[in-house]
């Protein structure tokens, strides 16, 4: 038989759970357990059971509505008839009460997991804090995931003309360009010049989003698909020489140097062709515009392949390829950009193969350079052309260099190898019946004087000397592509 349980016992029990009791309060509940060791065992089960059923967690759906059901009928039952039949008159007042509502609402807010304590299993109480040696094994640290390099910065010194340094870039990378030039060389064989200030993003192998900034761009038939995104406009390549600008105010141009585009702007699409441009803003339609590549002055050569060029000699100004290779200019030797990544399918006459100079070094002899199959060729026409004509015997003395990006195979200087070559890398139709250089000539008081040609050592510099009068002056140097090229 439990023991009875006092009115006071239950006012006091119900003041303690909810929050009520005071210091004397609790003086006295502690008082009457103490003296009465039979109550102490028939609340300390009370209070067991309540914690059991706001600690309940099962999946079935329905078990809180069925437990609250349950606890409710229980309230009702005769005294001692719930937890050992020991309910009494707590279980009939408003402390059962209270423990029904409180168990029933915890049950509803708890997830539905039954949690089962077999017989002699230590109870498990979920809000225990884990004692460190009881700790489970902490996760391995998360590796890093590594980011996929897909090109090589090339950055320019703007005063010196060659290369100051380079590096690999990965996808997702952003470059802030305040000053000068760099290239970016894309494993796929796509070449990006950028000139500062500038700001873009390199989103992955075949795309880039340019922010503000100007570009060139040159792709070989491995890259076509390159995509470069602009705040306004998007531009896809289809092959092969593109300029884009695009200013902070979210407005940009995009032009074809040589081959196909495609230009979209949400469902508007164009297709551009060499001499094609058209300009777009956020709130505008994309619209045509004339066509004037002169502000890719400095971008178009280094995507072209020219890393940097001295003296007399300069590159020429970018336009579409029929226009370059008819340039004209009585102050400067012109490097005309010529066909990229030809198959090397057919013997080729060259006239220099070896670094060194000519006359001199290099022996003047024609050679026949046979068939290798996988390889490819691009060409460079190193030309004075002057606009006018002058006098017999009266000559004009250029000297310079250009630094190319890649090594040098062959160089062709005379003007029978220079035609039989024209089919194979010449751009425009040269009908001039002056070509090539003259390694014995005399001036207007009868000096003996010569063009000369040397290749460097590292087979990347070509530097003339040309003796210009009547005829043309030029050659034409021919580049081993890298297999990224083709």
């Amino acid at each position: 038989m439990q023991a009875e349980i006092p009115d006071e016992l239950i006012d006091l029990l119900e003041r303690l759970s909810e929050g009520d009791l005071d210091e004397s309060g609790r003086v006295q509940l502690a008082d009457m357990l103490r003296k009465k060791p039979e109550l102490r065992t028939v609340v300390t089960e009370h209070f067991l059971m309540a914690r059991a059923l706001s600690q309940l967690e099962r999946t079935e759906t329905d078990f809180a509505e069925k437990t609250a059901t349950h606890v409710a009928k229980i309230a009702g039952e005769s005294e001692f008839g719930f937890a050992k039949k020991v309910a009494g008159k707590i279980v009939r007042r408003r402390v059962a009460k209270a423990f029904a509502a409180a168990a029933a609402i915890a049950l509803v807010a708890v997830p539905v997991t039954l949690l089962l304590r077999q017989p002699n299993q230590p109870e498990v109480v979920k809000d225990e804090p884990v004692k460190p040696e009881q700790s489970a094994t902490p996760p391995p640290p998360v590796e890093p995931v590594e980011k996929l390099e897909v090109a090589t910065l090339v950055r320019m010194n703007s005063e010196q003309g060659v290369v100051s340094s380079s590096r690999p870039v990965t996808e997702g990378e952003k470059l802030e360009e305040l000053t000068g030039l760099i290239r970016l060389d894309f494993k796929n064989g796509a070449v990006i010049a950028v000139e500062a200030p500038a700001e873009l993003t390199v989103v992955s192998a075949m795309e880039i989003n340019l922010k503000t900034g100007k570009l060139n761009g040159w792709c070989p038939d491995t890259a076509h698909g390159f995509k470069v995104t602009t705040d306004s406009a998007d531009l896809k390549d289809l092959g092969t020489s593109f300029g884009i600008t695009a200013t902070q105010d979210g407005k940009a141009q995009f032009m074809v140097l040589d081959g196909e585009v495609e230009v979209q702007k949400g469902k508007e699409t164009m297709r551009l062709i060499q001499g094609d441009a058209v300009k777009a803003s956020i709130q505008d339609n994309l619209s045509n515009t004339p066509f004037d590549p002169s502000g890719f002055k400095n971008t178009w050569p280094l995507a072209q392949g020219i890393y940097a060029t001295k003296g007399a000699v300069v590159p020429a100004d970018p336009d579409v390829p029929d226009k370059v290779s008819l340039m004209e200019s009585d102050d400067h030797v012109l490097v005309i950009p010529e066909r990229r990544a030809v198959p090397f399918v057919l013997p080729l006459r060259v006239d220099i193969v070896d670094t060194g100079t000519l006359p001199g070094s290099i022996p003047d002899v024609e050679h026949l350079l046979q068939p290798t199959p996988g390889k490819h060729f691009s060409s460079f026409l190193i030309r004075f052309d002057p606009v006018g004509t002058f006098k017999p015997n009266v000559f004009k003395t250029f000297e310079g260099e250009v630094t190319f990006d890649r090594a040098v195979m062959a160089i062709i200087t005379k003007k029978d190898t220079l035609k039989a070559s024209d089919s194979v890398f010449a751009m425009g139709k040269w009908t001039s019946i002056y070509r090539g250089i003259e390694l014995d000539q005399e001036d207007a008081a009868g000096n003996k004087i010569s063009d000369s040609v040397t290749l460097t050592p590292d087979r990347r510099t070509v530097k003339v000397s040309f003796y210009a009068g009547a005829s043309t002056d030029d050659i034409r140097v021919v580049l081993e592509d890298q297999k990224k090229d083709w």
